[in-house]
């Protein structure tokens, strides 16, 4: 019997969400792997998740905004990660990796896993310099998506190629694929004309994701099928901005904004089409679950979008921040005939199933975790001190 790998997940604050990856870190073999949870922050009061499914997490600083680098977080971390005798660090984004880079050098934990989830990262030379010096000491960099990889090699050329790994990204499918509310139901609840034609989309309301540039496509596409609605499910601080663009506009009526739901997966299962407009994007959990879903989907040709939908194979690809472009493959989509829309949404999401699954990524997780883990071992007498 192999011997159990206890994992540290750091991530800068808990918010009283859920990770995304959730599915893929309840899959781990428990008789391989032991996860715990740390935190440099608490923005939340709400019960954690994970402690409630029985993993140990920790808090390390009170207040909720963190800016200077803190000694006593680090003294903390230390502690921590020598009492739960931690074999693996694997840190998300970059702030925990600059903690848990030193942290598991003083104690000792002989693998340190940094995960980048997005694009542009490094493109500020302050932090070019800090993964200089602390990239050295990452046995691997995993990133979401080959766009996120090849921007992380293209802004670190210090960096070894092998040395960062693209771990994609994944969803529980099987959640979207099979939903058993009616589509009437749905559109009944949320205010919805069920001969509408319903365009969606769901994300955080943020300049990134290009929704203004939607909001103005969406009034071409209105003016030529004023049967179309356009379905916001999300939060963020550009909401109110966002609302006020729709009022003002020639679609003012037909852009519903429902904000934070934990019914995704019913909601979409009520919609027509997904789009998704971002002008920067890593790889979006969104569009998995829309494709999941059984929707024709839109996106634009940033970050890992390319990627998913494999140049337009299974769905419509356009230029970012293009009105004109955006609004024709809306109305394209909306008047596809039935048997072909039918054979992009099954191909679409046979793809999702067989690529993006949580099964997938826990595989390739628990292969890189064990390597890694045996590798360091191997060369290292007992464990490894800065």
């Amino acid at each position: 019997m192999p011997e159990t790998i206890t994992i540290a997940r750091l991530a800068l604050s808990y918010d009283g969400g859920v990770w995304s990856q959730a599915g893929v870190i309840q899959g781990l073999d428990p008789r391989r792997f032991r996860t715990i949870f740390i935190y440099l922050t608490k923005c939340s009061e709400g019960e954690n998740f994970f402690e409630k499914a029985g993993h140990r997490a920790y808090y390390l600083y009170g207040d909720t905004i963190l800016n200077a680098f803190k000694i006593s977080i680090l003294y903390r971390l230390v502690k921590v990660l020598k009492a739960e005798k931690v074999d693996i660090v694997h840190c998300h984004r970059h702030k925990p990796t600059v903690y848990g880079v030193i942290a598991a050098g003083l104690a000792g934990v002989p693998v340190v896993v940094a995960h980048v989830h997005g694009l542009n990262r490094s493109k500020r030379p302050r932090r070019r310099f800090t993964n200089r010096l602390l990239l050295g000491r990452v046995n691997k960099i995993l990133t979401a998506g080959e766009a996120t990889r090849t921007d992380v090699l293209r802004a670190n050329p210090s960096l070894r190629p092998e040395k960062v790994l693209s771990a994609g990204n994944s969803i529980d499918w099987q959640r979207f694929a099979a939903v058993e509310i009616s589509r009437r139901q749905v559109r009944r609840d949320i205010g919805l004309p069920e001969e509408a034609f319903c365009f969606v989309t769901v994300g955080r309301l943020v300049p990134t994701k290009g929704y203004n540039i939607l909001i103005a496509a969406f009034e071409k596409v209105s003016c030529k099928l004023p049967s179309a609605r356009l379905v916001f499910i999300g939060g963020g601080r550009l909401r109110q901005d966002l609302e006020k663009q729709a009022d003002a506009g020639s679609a003012a009526g037909r852009i519903h904004f429902l904000g934070q739901r934990n019914d995704v997966a019913e909601l979409l299962a009520a919609m027509d089409c997904f789009v998704i407009s971002s002008v920067a994007e890593g790889m979006p959990r969104s569009l998995l679950e829309a494709m999941a879903a059984g929707l024709p989907c839109i996106g634009t040709g940033v970050g890992g979008i390319p990627e998913m939908l494999e140049n337009g194979r299974y769905g419509r690809l356009v230029e970012p921040a293009d009105t004109g472009a955006l609004a024709a493959a809306m109305l394209e989509t909306a008047a596809m005939p039935r048997k072909d829309r039918q054979r992009l949404i099954a191909s679409a999401a046979r793809h999702v199933a067989a690529d993006y699954c949580h099964e997938k990524v826990i595989c390739q997780l628990e292969r890189i975790y064990s390597r890694e883990y045996a590798v360091a071992r191997s060369i290292s007498c007992p464990r490894r001190v800065l």
